[in-house]
């Protein structure tokens, strides 16, 4: 199933939203950005984060530069579009990171994050789904990968369209915005086999099954969300 990452960069640039030319900021970004943006024929890219991600800053074609997503250290109107995946809930102040990739965008915004869907609260309220994000930090031994790439496990921020329109409208009242979504389903399957019971393993690769399923018949209730 192509990740929705993939698929909103394609459909942006197959509907003329992004050029290929366009200069792009990834914020919090590594190597699966790096991909990500090369799958999608970009090619004026700049990959940033708050520090080396896993120790890399080598992500050729594309430069690497050091910035905090909460308060990048560029000119308003910098770059044409301003992308981030799975970053903003590792920020102290998740609202700012958005405020600050608008500032600094001409064009556009997009960011793939986790969905306050009713099925992920109810995932989340009988354990399915956690309400911090466990894996980076203890696959790091506790070294990064947590809030603002620290060794505390982050909180995982989930979004709605409500929210999201708030935040920008609030940010910059005097413009009418347009807004877009996309939708989602990726089951944590590295959560799900680090559980010790076999039972919630089990459920997992089940819940696994059924998510192209879901997708098609309840998309909007998926984990997955893409905004901009």
């Amino acid at each position: 199933m192509a990740h929705l990452y993939a698929k909103t960069l394609r459909s942006l640039k197959d509907s003329g939203r992004i050029a290929p030319s366009d200069t792009v900021l990834i914020v919090a970004g590594g190597s699966f950005d790096r991909d990500m943006a090369l799958e999608a024929g970009l090619a004026n890219v700049t990959i940033s984060n708050l520090e080396p991600h896993k120790g890399h800053t080598d992500y050729a074609p594309f430069p690497w530069q050091r910035l905090d997503g909460e308060a990048l250290d560029l000119p308003d109107n910098s770059f044409d579009w301003v992308i981030e995946h799975a970053g903003l809930h590792h920020m102290a102040v998740p609202t700012l990171g958005v405020c600050e990739m608008f500032r600094v965008a001409r064009k556009g915004i997009l960011c793939v994050e986790a969905r306050d869907s009713l099925l992920m609260k109810l995932a989340t309220r009988t354990g399915l789904c956690a309400e911090h994000e466990l894996e980076s930090a203890l696959l790091t031994n506790g070294a990064s990968g947590g809030y603002r790439n620290g060794p505390i496990p982050n909180y995982i921020y989930r979004w709605t369209e409500r929210e999201f329109e708030k935040v920008i409208n609030t940010y910059a009242p005097t413009h009418r915005h347009e807004f877009f979504y996309r939708y989602g389903f990726s089951v944590p399957l590295q959560r799900f086999a680090m559980e010790r019971s076999a039972l919630l393993r089990a459920i997992g690769w089940g819940i696994a099954k059924v998510s192209r399923l879901a997708e098609l018949v309840m998309p909007r209730q998926g984990n997955q969300f893409a905004f901009g």
